[in-house]
């Protein structure tokens, strides 16, 4: 029922709700519960950092089975299903997530995703990873990109900033870290669709790159000076952004 939706020319907006309110979150052992009653499960816990879950008309809500983590299709409109105000985040500002509450939310036993077997997290999780990583490589080389060109263009004592070793140091490291990271998300996406275990791979590739786009951000606007603490150029909104995926996932602390 659900892909003709999504086939179809007209958007349909949706999301996915893993990561929790709780100091002792874990992807593995997650709080929200899914029990299976008369043919429904019966889904309870909270949600926090879900994106779009304002416009969203289907959820992908993870939650613990039995000690395992799966995942269920959950309709916007899902008595239960409650969706809290807009989170006040520092940075991502055009990616509006929300929290999210279930209690007693019920749902068909078809809507879990895999069928009675469910899925295999570890390995949907590397998806994710890598797809994350490759928005950090991308938010990263963007900053690389213009604090070289100002270091260029930018003169002090007679001469372009560039050609000072401590500007010319810190550009090159920048670039340095950001072809590692980027050439760690390509083995890993690899792997992927050459159908191989990539657990390992994504997850050195998201810390990685969770890093680099933090040490490479700062460096940008550190390039710029005092430039780049003012909102006229846009280093200060990808410091920003960059932090945000570490939040978004739990390799780099876990």
């Amino acid at each position: 029922d659900l892909l003709p939706q999504f086939c179809d020319m007209e958007f349909v907006p949706a999301t996915a709700a893993i990561i929790e309110p709780s100091l002792t979150f874990d992807a593995h052992n997650l709080q929200t519960t899914a029990v299976r009653q008369n043919g429904q499960y019966v889904l309870n816990g909270q949600k926090a950092y879900v994106p779009l879950a304002a416009d969203a008309k289907q959820i992908l809500v993870y939650a613990n089975e039995g000690g395992q983590t799966q995942a269920f299709i959950v309709s916007r409109n899902a008595p239960g299903l409650s969706i809290g105000p807009r989170e006040k985040n520092m940075g991502l500002k055009a990616l509006p997530t929300y929290t999210l509450k279930l209690e007693d939310c019920k749902i068909d036993a078809a809507n879990k995703v895999g069928g009675e077997d469910g899925i295999n997290f570890a390995h949907l999780q590397c998806y994710s990873h890598v797809a994350l990583a490759a928005m950090a490589v991308g938010v990263a080389r963007a900053s690389y990109e213009y604090a070289l060109k100002y270091a260029k263009e930018r003169e002090a004592f007679g001469e372009p900033i560039a050609s000072r070793q401590a500007i010319a140091f810190m550009l090159a490291e920048m670039a340095i870290e950001i072809d590692a990271a980027r050439l760690m998300v390509w083995e890993a996406a690899w792997m992927l669709d050459q159908g191989k275990d990539a657990v390992k791979e994504a997850s050195m590739a998201k810390r990685y790159a969770d890093n680099m786009v933090m040490q490479v951000t700062d460096s940008g606007l550190q390039t710029l000076g005092g430039h780049g603490y003012i909102r006229e150029h846009p280093v200060e909104l990808w410091l920003r952004n960059g932090r945000g995926f570490a939040a978004l996932d739990t390799v780099t602390m876990v």
